[in-house]
């Protein structure tokens, strides 16, 4: 039914982020998606503002096309950017599988997304890592046990310690049973003397992504109050 397929292709959409804030599009309000009986997907993206950046945009567009069409029943993928100033270039440049630096040739220099991804991709990973780190010292640890301990150590169970994970291996980074936990975004350990500067470090970068979480967030629910449904 296309009910339960809608569900699952959430489920999929769920799992992109906004690449600065490390959350997820569905949580943020961002975006949503429909699927007709033929199977055939409609996501729909709507951002706080008017001027996101275009780089922003595209990243989000292209990740939840490719994550919508790997589910399982989905036949076709339409991805639409609505309500932006290169909205009609993102939405045809994503649904023809042409790259950033093919629809936006003066804003790029050739080398196309993959740094910036990367960068986002090592914010998200500090932030996480500066909230698991914090939480372990909370527990009793010492700066010596937390950099001693590796991933075999930790609750592979907990979410949080799970999401973890997986930025580390996005990142490269061994989530063996014998890594050590604590690393820079590089994969080397932080060294005991190092630690108490790398957290403080690591909890600016941090609590500057929960803040403009918020502030994306509050934009959006003004923006947007209401709207209606998304039908394919």
């Amino acid at each position: 039914m296309a009910s339960e397929l809608t569900a699952r292709v959430t489920g999929a959409l769920d799992a992109v982020t906004d690449p600065e804030l490390d959350r997820s599009v569905v949580e943020l309000g961002f975006a949503r998606a429909a699927v007709d009986d033929a199977g055939r997907a409609l996501v729909e993206l709507r951002l706080p503002t008017f001027w996101c950046a275009a780089n922003f945009a595209y990243l989000m567009a292209a990740d939840a096309r490719d994550a919508v069409a790997a589910v399982p029943g989905v036949r076709s993928v339409t991805v639409r950017l609505v309500d932006h100033f290169v909205a009609d270039e993102v939405t045809a440049s994503v649904n023809a599988g042409r790259s950033f630096d093919d629809t936006f040739p003066e804003q790029t220099d050739g080398a196309g997304l993959d740094a910036l991804r990367r960068f986002f991709w090592v914010k998200a990973f500090t932030a996480r890592q500066e909230v698991l780190l914090h939480r372990l010292l909370a527990e009793g640890r010492s700066d010596g046990d937390v950099c001693a301990l590796r991933v075999g150590d930790l609750d592979t169970a907990d979410p949080e310690t799970g999401a973890y994970l997986e930025r580390r291996v996005r990142l490269g980074i061994s989530t063996a049973a014998e890594a050590p936990v604590a690393v820079h975004p590089n994969g080397q350990p932080i060294a005991v003397e190092r630690l108490d500067s790398y957290l403080t470090r690591a909890r600016m970068t941090r609590v500057c992504m929960e803040a403009n979480g918020s502030l994306c967030g509050g934009l959006h629910a003004t923006r947007y109050p209401r709207h209606e449904e998304t039908t394919v």
